[in-house]
């Protein structure tokens, strides 16, 4: 059902895009009248930048923001594998393994948003990413081994539309829809080459599949402060990888967040944010694999400096704080605003 329910409301995004395009075109004699009322275009607030890259806030029709973007992201596991069986629950007869894996993940992207009309825009982002995996078997035993991996590729293309449906009046907050795309032209997990003991000697940039979500992003702004919240629904969808693996369904995912943008002066602000993600089992040939629901909990602290009118930069740390979500993140973002027409 919910998988109709994104198709449908994709569907209606588009009629919606569709005739708000057409109500975007005057005719020569209102497109003048329009044009001498025009106002000076409103300089964007700090807070304000810091909602664009999160969907909160479109660009102002006829604007192009190329938005550089450097990502790194930690994660560090330990794995504990046991053959055999427990007797009186603290000796075990059988093999013990122990694992140490870490992970290194740098992402440079390029995004670039469009505002087609005052209440519609479009985004596509192209990222390149660089990953780092180091694997010691056998810590703390007498018999330890090391495997790093290194590898970098172009990651999944994605694309993007937003349209502000509501827009703020009273207590009524401003509400934005989404809907996006991404691709597989990053490298996917099922085909990479291993060496003589069966280790990777490449790693994947990409998932595999095709992904669609959907969503929606509530704002409402209470000078010098701006709450924001989302809700999106992700589709992952099934392929048939080869005759040896056979059909891979990824989880599906829910995500949620919510967090507050608070303005210290003109050119600076600071944003909180915590979001969460709920990703189902993946299924193999119809059968559930174990240990693949995964819980992810990240709290976001960031903040923004616009340099000029028309450029800013934003940091942003994320600290993991469940089990299954990256140990840190920190991304910085340079987006550049051009006025087109």
């Amino acid at each position: 059902m919910l998988r109709i329910f994104i198709i449908l409301l994709c569907i209606v995004l588009s009629a919606v895009f569709s005739s708000d395009l057409l109500a975007q075109q005057p005719s020569d004699e209102k497109k003048e009248t329009t044009e001498k009322k025009e106002t000076p275009q409103k300089k964007e607030t700090p807070a304000e930048t810091i909602l664009i890259e999160k969907g909160g806030v479109l660009l102002p029709r006829g604007t192009l923001q190329i938005e550089p973007s450097f990502q790194y992201s930690y994660v560090s596991r330990n794995l504990i594998s046991i053959s055999g069986f427990y007797i009186l629950e603290a000796i075990v007869i059988g093999e013990i393994a122990v694992s140490d894996i870490k992970r290194d993940i740098l992402q440079g992207a390029i995004t670039a948003r469009y505002g087609i009309t005052s209440r519609l825009q479009a985004e596509v982002k192209v990222p390149l990413i660089y990953r780092s995996d180091r694997e010691v078997r056998g810590p703390g035993t007498t018999e330890i081994s090391e495997h790093t991996v290194t590898d970098i590729g172009l990651g999944d293309i994605e694309g993007a539309l937003f349209y502000h449906l509501i827009l703020s009046k009273g207590w009524i907050p401003d509400i934005i829809l989404n809907c996006r795309v991404k691709s597989t032209t990053g490298r996917d997990p099922y085909d990479l080459k291993v060496d003589s003991e069966g280790r990777f000697k490449e790693l994947p940039t990409g998932n595999g599949h095709w992904g669609v979500s959907t969503g929606f992003t509530v704002v409402k702004v209470s000078d010098p402060a701006v709450f924001f919240g989302s809700f999106n629904y992700y589709w992952n969808i099934k392929r048939d990888v080869n005759r040896t693996i056979g059909e891979v369904d990824p989880g599906d995912a829910i995500e949620g967040s919510f967090g507050i943008a608070y303005a210290l002066s003109e050119k600076l602000s600071i944003s909180t944010q915590y979001q969460h993600r709920w990703t189902y089992q993946t299924k193999v040939r119809g059968d559930k694999i174990l240990g693949t629901y995964l819980s992810a909990g990240t709290l976001f602290l960031g903040g923004n400096y616009s340099i000029s009118k028309n450029m800013s930069i934003s940091l942003q740390v994320g600290i993991g704080v469940t089990n299954d979500a990256p140990d840190v993140q920190v991304t910085l973002l340079m987006p550049l605003n051009f006025k087109i027409f």
